[in-house]
């Protein structure tokens, strides 16, 4: 017996294991979804929020890699109605989710269930019940690259 044969050999393709699957789609629409939390909270106390990255800069001369902070503005996916309700839209990148068919948005009688609702949707979202509309998304997305 060889010390080869002792492992467990299995097929594999590298190239399939880097395509991102809908659990990375998720996480980055959580992520988004967070976000309009936090925005929906600093609203509501009178303050501004921004989105903090980090991006890694390489300065030339030294060789030395560093980070830093990038701050990025949250556009609100709320806006008022004409007769004082709320009108919330779920995006994924630039793309409204349709929630029902025809229907991309929700209405929230007022302002105050903003966040319970975005808090919902979070949870609807970490459930995997909107796995179908990111794939929509996403193949949309791609659909516009192919030549």
């Amino acid at each position: 017996m060889t010390v080869l044969s002792s492992l467990t050999m299995v097929a594999s393709d590298r190239a399939a294991m880097r395509v991102r699957g809908i659990g990375s789609m998720r996480q980055k629409l959580i992520d988004r979804i967070g976000d309009q939390i936090e925005l929906a909270k600093a609203t509501e106390s009178g303050q501004s929020f921004q989105r903090v990255k980090y991006r890694r800069v390489r300065d030339i001369e030294s060789e030395q890699v560093s980070e830093s902070v990038v701050k990025t503005r949250v556009r609100p996916w709320w806006t008022a109605d004409t007769d004082g309700s709320v009108l919330l839209w779920i995006k994924y990148g630039n793309t409204n989710l349709e929630l029902a068919k025809g229907k991309p948005a929700i209405r929230i009688t007022n302002r105050n269930e903003l966040i319970p609702t975005l808090e919902t949707v979070l949870k609807a979202v970490r459930a995997g019940e909107m796995d179908k509309q990111i794939e929509v998304a996403v193949a949309s997305f791609k659909a516009r690259f192919k030549t």
